[in-house]
C-alpha cells in the first residue's frame, strides 16, 4: 500500500512539475480583474475553504498569491498567474469543460470593471468593431481581429492571434465570448465552437458563435 501511495504521489508531482514548466513559459500580462472574477466564482461554490484550497494549489505550481491582496482591477499581473488560478480551480472543484466555460461567462456579469468596459457594446455590429480594443484593455499579448459578422445567417466569427497560453484558457474564452454576446441582447439557442486553435497547429484561434 505504501509503495502504491508513493507511486501515486510521484505521478502527481511529475504532473505538477510539467504544468509549472509549461505555464512558466507564458509571456505577457493580464489585468487583475481577470483574476478577481475567479474569486467570485470560488465564493459562490459550496465550499468553506475554497479560496484557501485554490491558493494552496497555486502554490504547488510555484505561484504564491492571495485573492485578498489589495490590488486594483486595472493593475497588471503575469498571465501565467492568471492561468495558474484557472488550473487550480479546475483541480479543486473537479470541473468539466462546460463548467470552465461557465466561469468565463460569469466573468462578464460579476465584475463592475468588465461591465463598464462593455457598456458601449449595444449591438453585434458595434461589438464586432470594438472587440479588438476590448481585448487590449485586458491583455498585453495577443491581438483580436474585428468580428466577422454574418447577421443574416445568424453567426459571427472571432479570431484571436498570437496567444499561446494553455488549452484550458480557450475553453474559458469561449464562455467569455458567449457572455459578451448575451449582454447585448437575447439570442435563441446561442452556441459557440472553437473551429481553429493554435494548439492544434492552426495559425490562430477562431471561435464561431451562432444562434437560431
Amino acid at each position: 500500500m505504501e509503495k502504491n501511495e508513493k507511486t501515486v504521489g510521484s505521478e502527481e508531482d511529475m504532473l505538477i512539475n510539467e504544468t509549472v514548466q509549461d505555464i512558466s513559459q507564458i509571456k505577457g500580462f493580464a489585468k487583475v480583474v481577470t483574476l478577481q472574477t475567479d474569486k467570485i466564482y470560488i465564493e459562490i461554490q459550496d465550499s468553506i475553504n475554497g479560496i484557501s484550497l485554490v491558493e494552496k494549489e497555486m502554490e504547488k505550481m510555484g505561484f504564491s498569491f492571495r485573492f485578498s491582496s489589495p490590488l486594483s482591477p486595472t493593475d497588471l499581473i503575469p498571465l501565467s498567474l492568471r492561468i495558474a488560478s484557472l488550473l487550480a480551480i479546475k483541480k479543486v472543484f473537479h470541473l468539466e469543460d462546460h463548467q470552465i466555460k461557465e466561469i468565463g461567462r460569469l466573468a462578464t456579469r460579476s465584475s463592475f470593471f468588465t461591465k463598464l468596459t462593455l457598456r458601449y457594446l449595444v449591438s453585434l455590429k458595434k461589438m464586432a468593431r470594438e472587440i479588438p480594443r476590448h481585448w487590449q484593455r485586458h491583455y498585453t499579448v495577443g491581438t483580436m481581429d474585428p468580428g466577422e459578422l454574418h447577421e443574416g445567417e445568424h453567426f459571427f466569427i472571432v479570431r484571436l492571434r498570437n496567444f499561446m497560453t494553455h488549452p484550458l484558457y480557450c475553453i474559458y474564452l469561449s464562455g467569455y465570448i458567449v457572455g459578451v454576446v448575451e449582454l447585448i441582447g437575447t439570442f435563441p439557442n446561442l452556441t459557440i465552437q472553437e473551429t481553429k486553435c493554435q494548439y492544434s497547429g492552426d495559425e490562430y484561434h477562431e471561435f464561431r458563435v451562432s444562434w437560431e
